[in-house]
């Protein structure tokens, strides 16, 4: 498995929350914002991971994403 696979299988395992949070610190660091697939991949994975979240688990992402917008 390459290392860029493992990333994206760890990152895979991450809570929504912080699926988030990697996306958008991968946004704003210089060097990975220039890899637009490494950003796709982690945005395919994150809504992938949304869309099979428990209710529960929605509830809790969508009420951080308002106190942190």
């Amino acid at each position: 498995m390459s290392s860029l696979e493992q990333r994206l299988a760890v990152f895979r395992q991450l809570p929504l929350r912080a699926q988030l949070a990697t996306i958008s610190s991968s946004k704003a660091n210089q060097v990975l914002n220039q890899n637009q697939d490494y950003i796709a991949s982690l945005e395919k994975i994150h809504a992938e991971s949304l869309a099979a979240a428990t209710p529960e688990e929605k509830l809790a992402y969508n009420k951080s994403k308002e106190l942190l917008g």
